[in-house]
């Protein structure tokens, strides 16, 4: 039988989720007005305020750029999301439309407030029609946070938390299988348009490694096997946690299908094209995640210091992700040069960058250094039964400096502040969801002994 959400668990959610909020509402601030240049010349804000109510069509011709609008609206659905299950209980009384509504007020009241502020902010466009599209994302989001934290009290809530606390392989799987896929589609221009699936179809690359590899060959070992043979020897845990036989071929069979998906699916995307390498590299990851990982994590050695090579090896990758293609300087006479390129405003590069790119290397370092947190949180558990949050900040803020200053080395590097914070919030964050996950444990351990 698997026991309700305890009230212990629920004041903790609702803590965690405030803090969030603001977090998030802060981080909206800080995003809406880098690099904090301001301007009250009169001249200036009446050619701002001309821009705020521009019509989205003028003369049949649209002013307004869909990029734009889509990324002003995914923006603040987290917000709105958070703000529903802060204050999950008191707004559950007022019905979903109630909530909805609520969400979308918020979300307004905020996104007002930014751009009111960037009319004194040059080279911000202010416009009526962010301020729409960020009060619906913020309403959207209220909607899915009744929906889901409606269903987190009932037996949808009750199976993801035996998930979470008694299979956590199905949960890492799941986490590890979204690699892949955003990999494979990035930036995610989806199409159905038939000759755009036909174009990429006749330049598919079927015959693999005909004039070398196709990328960095160390990128496609990393990226493709090793990623494969992490998802593989998952598969087989999570038969085995479920006390059932044929993880082996579960797994090579998911792998096999995943990696298939992956390259099949590129035909609905403008500009990816699938390449038999990268399905031959899934099968060869997927072979060596049954045949050699899986054996080897059954050892005397692994299982006695599994913790510590896990640690390691996301060390490995943190280390890889932040020095790779190694490029390395021939000559020191460079490197105060490089000193002139360091990027010391937070978020600063992600400023002027494409917001897609931007959320998508946001992702990419939280999905790397994520892991070493929770790691290093496991392991300060096993040693002295301390959740180690603060140390797993400490130890990512450590090692994302000490890359950051190694990026000086590099010729395709740009080292950066923002990255430091990156990994340091990405560790804790790693260290909190272990914590959360003991004390989900503790709860359903009493709960059941009751």
């Amino acid at each position: 039988m698997h026991s309700e959400d305890p009230t212990e668990f629920r004041l903790i959610e609702r803590r965690a989720l405030r803090w969030l909020l603001v977090l998030y509402g802060l981080f909206i601030l800080y995003g809406t007005f880098i690099p904090f240049r301001f301007n009250d010349d009169p001249a200036f804000l009446q050619l701002q305020w001309q821009g705020v109510f521009t019509p989205p069509f003028n003369q049949g011709r649209k002013t307004f750029s869909l990029l734009d609008v889509a990324a002003n609206f995914l923006l603040f659905v987290p917000l709105g999301f958070l703000w529903v299950g802060s204050a999950f209980r008191r707004l559950s009384a007022a019905g979903f439309f109630g909530a909805l509504l609520q969400a979308g007020l918020c979300g307004l009241l905020l996104s007002l407030a930014v751009e009111l502020g960037q009319v004194y902010s040059p080279g911000r466009t202010p416009s009526i029609l962010d301020v729409a599209f960020n009060a619906a994302g913020a309403a959207f989001g209220g909607a899915l946070g009744i929906v889901i934290f409606t269903g987190l009290r009932g037996a949808l809530g009750k199976n993801l938390l035996f998930v979470i606390c008694w299979r956590p392989a199905r949960v890492l799987l799941a986490m590890l299988a979204v690699a892949p896929v955003a990999d494979a589609f990035y930036p995610f221009h989806l199409t159905l348009d038939v000759s755009t699936a036909w174009s990429n179809l006749k330049r598919a690359q079927w015959m693999p490694f005909l004039a070398g590899t196709h990328r960095y060959w160390l990128d496609l070992v990393v990226e493709k096997v090793f990623v494969y043979a992490a998802m593989a020897h998952l598969v087989i845990l999570g038969f085995r946690q479920s006390y059932r036989t044929g993880g082996a071929g579960g797994a090579l069979g998911f792998c096999f299908a995943l990696g298939f998906a992956v390259e099949a699916g590129k035909l609905l995307f403008v500009g990816r094209v699938p390449n038999a390498e990268n399905f031959l590299l899934a099968v060869c990851g997927a072979l060596f995640g049954v045949m050699v990982v899986t054996p080897l994590s059954e050892t005397h050695f692994c299982r006695r210091h599994g913790r510590r090579i896990l640690l390691i090896l996301a060390l490995a990758l943190m280390i890889y992700a932040q020095l790779s293609p190694f490029d390395w300087l021939v000559s020191l006479a460079e490197l105060p040069q490089r000193w002139q390129r360091v990027e010391w405003l937070p978020l600063a590069a992600y400023y002027g960058a494409d917001p897609q790119s931007a959320l998508f290397d946001l992702g990419k370092k939280i999905f790397i250094a994520g892991p070493f947190g929770l790691l290093v949180a496991a392991r300060r558990h096993a040693l002295s039964g301390k959740p180690g949050r603060n140390q797993a900040l400490f130890f990512g803020l450590a090692i994302g400096l000490i890359l950051e200053a190694c990026q000086r080395g590099l010729r395709s590097r740009t080292p950066s502040i923002t990255d430091v914070l990156l990994f340091g919030a990405a560790s804790w964050t790693g260290a909190t969801l272990f914590s959360q996950r003991l004390r989900l444990m503790k709860s359903q351990t009493r709960s059941s002994n009751r």
